[in-house]
């Protein structure tokens, strides 16, 4: 049994002590972030009778995500003020404190944490930190406690849960375990295809194309890596968006895509190789610069910049480091669109 009957004791003890909970996922909640927090919530409300809301800092841009939220009544609450969420007990999804991609407010310990990244050193001294990195998703993990509670789903819950494993397991560059896949088609049983089916296929915005088509022009190849910079964006997403997109590429193994939202440097890496780790490698290329981690295939960063800085020189000084990095050198890159000049495709 993955939950045992001590995971559900302590549980019940930790959340005996309150009465009303912070959830937060991290900054810009993907689908996993989203339905994750969705279940916890689901689970205290259910099992404890008790009050908890979900908070989130930074942006939901990409499509899919809006109309998730939207069609399945996930109910969020932007952060404006620390006073939020500074005097409630926080429950990280998702994330982990020191990551530096999460709201938890820099002295405040959380209660709980459940997360399938690496573990962090600052989860060891959480009362209730549950980190499986064995798993694809935060949201098989809280699968398997609502199967340990005995909870049957509703539709929505069921339903964000799915997708969110779904986006983190299926697809290039994503990894998943046996039992995500168990996960996915127990969960089956309890989704509404068509709002499923609604959020996987949204309309999109023209400025999704636009930077779709900047992504394609201000890509250059190394060998088998792709490196592009998106320069200013609206949206964050766009830059984990543009990766997957270009991690599909035949000859390409690794990705690096880069972009410039409020004064904040978003990065997202790609592999597909299997001497090059996407966690390990995007927290060397930042370095002190920022933050970054993530799993085998795909990770994030972000770098902060103020107004005296020059964000291009960082980015600059970012894309050396990778190719320093990967190749030992910087090389000659080739026009991503120019390819068919040189090679017979």
């Amino acid at each position: 049994m993955l939950i045992t009957n001590t995971n559900i004791e302590l549980l019940k003890k930790i959340i005996s002590k309150y009465d009303n909970f912070a959830i937060l996922p991290h900054y810009n909640p993907d689908p996993d972030a989203l339905g994750s927090a969705f279940a916890i919530k689901f689970i205290i409300n259910k099992i404890f009778k008790k009050q908890a809301d979900i908070y989130y800092q930074g942006i939901i841009g990409r499509a899919e995500n809006k109309i998730m939220i939207d069609i399945l009544n996930i109910p969020l609450i932007e952060i404006t003020d620390d006073e939020q969420i500074c005097n409630k007990p926080n429950i990280l999804l998702d994330t982990q404190p020191g990551t530096g991609n999460n709201p938890l407010l820099k002295n405040k310990k959380p209660i709980m944490i459940f997360d399938h990244h690496p573990v962090k050193l600052r989860s060891k001294s959480v009362e209730y930190a549950d980190v499986r990195t064995e798993f694809g998703s935060t949201c098989t993990l809280l699968y398997e406690y609502i199967k340990a509670f005995d909870l049957k789903p509703t539709i929505n819950v069921a339903t964000a849960m799915y997708y969110g494993i779904q986006t983190d397991i299926v697809g290039e560059g994503r990894n998943g375990d046996k039992i995500d896949y168990s996960a996915l088609e127990s969960l089956s049983k309890y989704i509404n295809r068509h709002k499923l089916y609604s959020i996987e296929n949204p309309k999109l915005p023209f400025d999704y194309y636009v930077n779709i088509n900047k992504g394609l022009k201000n890509s250059v190849i190394y060998d088998d890596f792709i490196v592009t910079s998106l320069g200013q964006i609206t949206n964050p997403d766009y830059v984990g968006e543009i990766a997957d997109f270009l991690i599909r590429f035949e000859k390409a193994n690794l990705v690096l895509v880069v972009g410039v939202h409020n004064n904040l440097i978003q990065l997202s890496f790609r592999s597909q190789s299997k001497k090059v780790d996407s966690g390990l490698t995007l927290k060397k290329i930042v370095g002190g610069l920022g933050s970054a981690g993530g799993h085998h295939k795909n990770a994030g960063g972000r770098i902060q910049f103020d107004d005296n800085d020059d964000g291009n020189k960082i980015i600059n000084k970012i894309i050396t480091r990778s190719l320093e990095l990967i190749h030992g050198k910087i090389m000659t890159g080739i026009p991503f669109l120019s390819l068919g000049d040189y090679f017979k495709l």
